[in-house]
């Protein structure tokens, strides 16, 4: 298929999405996020594998039309890449997710208290709640809080490393990315990362801190993360392969 093309001016921001759907050959219907991005050169397609979405983008409104067409024409591949993905696993009682790099299962226990770690062949998360309408958004607590304590760690060691200070860290719901550095200092990370092998974690926290250095990802940048942390490619390597399966954990519904 032929990508349309057209000048644009670099300078202008992307717009807000709106969304089309598209029908496959047999019949299933799927819904297709619609960008305009004058700084695109062409209509395109991709996935989009947090939101579990195809993204159609354009140059201009002018071509909006044209990049819906030509994501309905790869109904049959968006359909393919949509299926590859990993299934979208829900914190819900029984479910089995990881901490630590390790699977637990998450187990609902009626009552008040603090969430606990419970060792055995298959470790058991037990978080209390008082109602089972809440456990979902406990178990999510708990993993913030420990990303959280770890990160301060971290990124206190790799600023004295650097020689930076963070004005603040936070720990949120992060759905495109896994860390960022606003201009301001403050660093952003997902708390997904508390899912992952420790050194993962660490990974990011090194990452986020050379942004202090570093707002782009320059030799100078990839210097100060492996002054850092020196096998940081293994932590790098480990969320390219795996990163969307984590992406997917709490997205059920």
């Amino acid at each position: 298929m032929r990508f349309l093309r057209m000048r644009f001016d670099s300078r202008r921001k992307a717009e807000e999405p709106t969304q089309t759907e598209i029908e496959t050959i047999d019949g299933r219907r799927m819904a297709v996020r619609l960008i305009v991005n004058p700084r695109a050169r062409h209509v395109s397609v991709r996935i989009d594998p947090t939101r579990r979405q195809a993204i159609a983008t354009a140059p201009s409104k002018r071509y909006l039309k044209h990049a819906a067409q030509f994501a309905a024409e790869r109904a049959g591949w968006i359909a393919q890449e949509l299926s590859r993905l990993p299934k979208s696993v829900s914190l819900s009682p029984g479910s089995f997710v990881t901490y630590h790099g390790v699977e637990h299962e998450l187990t609902y226990e009626r009552g008040r208290g603090v969430a606990r770690v419970e060792p055995g062949l298959i470790p058991r998360l037990v978080v209390p709640a008082s109602d089972p309408a809440l456990f979902e958004a406990r178990v999510i607590r708990f993993f913030k809080e420990r990303a959280r304590e770890e990160l301060i760690d971290r990124v206190a060691h790799h600023a004295v490393t650097l020689g930076v200070n963070p004005v603040k860290i936070q720990v949120k719901e992060l759905r495109s990315r896994w860390g960022s550095c606003s201009v301001d200092g403050v660093l952003s990370f997902s708390w997904r990362l508390i899912l992952a092998p420790p050194y993962v974690l660490d990974y990011l926290a090194a990452h986020e801190v050379a942004h202090l250095r570093e707002m782009n990802h320059s030799r100078r940048f990839w210097a100060h993360v492996k002054k850092c942390m020196p096998d940081y490619e293994r932590g790098r390597d480990w969320l390219h392969q795996h990163g969307c399966a984590l992406h997917a954990v709490g997205f059920a519904r």
